[in-house]
């Protein structure tokens, strides 16, 4: 690897939860709950919507026949089912990759209540990438921060995109979802967080790695991500019994950021 590789790799590992911490955790703090991540009925107006959607519209055209979408790390599927609408569609079929079993059963219930052709492949990507096979468009919305071996993460990203109209659509935050929480590890587990890697360390990992120059495009969302007290302190490893505790002290620090970053590329 190369050194925006390395670099990447030391800030994502010194972002774990010291193990004394995650075993005293009530929850497992990584385990998102499926309910939230619904996808909406009306998609936001995004950067990243916009560019799935041209790029899906591109494929549909080349090939007379409509696209296909794979979303990774998907959730409930908001990334793809937002390249879906509005009519007409330039989307034919849509394929959902995440580890959460519940997660897919929130794609797949979506898929069926729209009438949209679908697919579902449960695991980690790259692992999986085999069983998702190649599609015109790729979304990852916020899933680079998860990983720290980044390059076979994009690598498969990139290997998935099918030419020569497909491309791969990446959003994610400027920094670590969770780096807003950094006074609060201090303040209850008198616990100091290392820098976050960043938007701009991916992006050179892609570069560096792939010979890719994506474009990069910074806005900002409408909706911001939850943040309330019983969420963070399942984050932080805390029980609900000091749930009191949290509210105070968030309101000691500044609420999530809600701009965001995305990196688009083609094959």
């Amino acid at each position: 690897m190369g050194a925006a590789a390395d670099r990447w790799r030391e800030l994502q590992s010194g972002r774990g939860i010291p193990e004394h911490i995650r075993r005293a955790a009530p929850a497992d703090p990584w385990t998102h709950r499926a309910a939230d991540f619904a996808p909406p009925a009306e998609p936001a107006d995004t950067p990243s919507r916009a560019a799935a959607r041209a790029l899906a519209e591109r494929a549909a055209a080349w090939s007379c026949a409509g696209a296909s979408v794979l979303d990774v790390g998907c959730g409930g599927g908001d990334a793809a089912f937002a390249v879906v609408r509005p009519d007409p569609s330039p989307v034919a079929r849509v394929v959902g990759v995440d580890r959460q079993a519940d997660m897919l059963a929130v794609f797949a219930a979506t898929a069926h209540e729209r009438g949209i052709p679908y697919g579902t492949v449960q695991g980690s990507w790259p692992e999986v990438a085999a069983d998702a096979d190649r599609h015109d468009v790729v979304v990852c919305h916020h899933v680079l921060h998860n990983v720290v071996d980044l390059p076979p993460f994009l690598a498969a990203l990139h290997a998935a995109a099918r030419g020569p109209a497909g491309g791969v659509v990446v959003e994610m935050l400027p920094e670590h979802p969770m780096a807003w929480l950094d006074p609060l590890w201090r303040h209850f587990h008198d616990l100091d967080r290392p820098p976050s890697a960043t938007a701009d360390d991916a992006v050179a990992v892609l570069r560096e790695e792939l010979g890719v120059a994506p474009e990069v495009r910074h806005w900002t969302r409408d909706r911001r991500l939850p943040h309330d007290a019983g969420w963070v302190a399942r984050r932080l490893c805390l029980p609900a019994s000091r749930l009191a505790e949290v509210e105070s002290a968030l309101a000691t620090v500044p609420p999530r950021r809600t701009d965001a970053v995305t990196i688009v590329w083609s094959p």
